[in-house]
């Protein structure tokens, strides 16, 4: 681990207990949710197949820290472990940085590593607004493995816009996202051609990556709620259609 990044955590903490106000006699916000999915699906993108993927999130005064897995049960699908710190001002605005990693990336698969050129990890920050109405959220990497063909950095950016509503006794939620410019990028062997293709994280370019409608019915048990959800994600970049299905608990306190 990086003297940058173990001051980046030290900043974080600082600004968590000073944007908090933190009070003595405050009492911190749990909740724990696990969900099972038919397939794993991530800004428009498969990830993997059938996935078990646990989740906590431990909120106080507006600050937050959440974990966030997936793990496949498919071995050739990647594991994945997110880190996010953020805080939720009282009028919606909210900001965070989220650490992602996964295997497949690094040869070793080794977590506490975070030399830029090399590092499996994608270090990422977000500003977005929430209201009754819906959300913008605006994502950017800034270290990590997110580069250009010509090793810079790529500031892989995502914008995406979600509109809640409720039809025939369910939640609904409508989710639009894109991205304003290429992304990373990486090459690919083509043994048909014997030449190389260009792959990209996002998009060569400006381009709407996901389009996605998902319907959720939360059932409640003695605390627990269990939601039940199927989801329509689309992506018109890739000109890819995905249905996938899943049940959850989620037990808060």
């Amino acid at each position: 681990m990086t003297h940058r990044f173990v001051k980046t955590i030290v900043l974080m903490v600082g600004m968590w207990l000073v944007a908090g106000n933190v009070q003595a006699q405050s009492q911190p916000e749990a909740e724990v949710q696990a969900d099972l999915v038919s397939k794993y699906l991530w800004r428009g993108m498969e990830k993997g197949g059938i996935s078990l993927q646990p989740q906590a999130k431990l909120s106080w005064q507006g600050a937050y820290v959440k974990l966030f897995g997936s793990t496949g049960f498919n071995k050739n699908d990647e594991d994945e472990i997110d880190l996010s710190l953020g805080y939720e001002f009282p009028f919606g605005l909210n900001i965070g940085v989220i650490d992602y990693w996964q295997t497949g990336i690094e040869p070793n698969n080794v977590y506490f590593g975070y030399n830029k050129q090399t590092t499996a990890h994608r270090l990422e920050g977000n500003i977005g607004y929430t209201c009754r109405y819906g959300s913008v959220q605006a994502y950017c990497m800034f270290y990590g493995h997110d580069t250009k063909i010509n090793g810079k950095q790529a500031y892989s950016t995502y914008i995406e816009l979600t509109v809640p509503f409720r039809l025939g006794g369910l939640d609904w939620t409508a989710k639009a996202g894109i991205t304003p410019m290429e992304s990373a990028g990486w090459t690919v062997p083509d043994y048909s051609t014997l030449s190389e293709s260009l792959n990209y994280f996002y998009a060569n370019g400006p381009a709407c990556i996901m389009a996605a409608v998902r319907a959720t019915k939360n059932l409640k048990l003695r605390g627990v709620t269990l939601p039940i959800f199927a989801k329509l994600n689309t992506n018109p970049y890739m000109q890819t259609a995905y249905i996938m299905g899943g049940i959850g608990v989620k037990v808060s306190k």
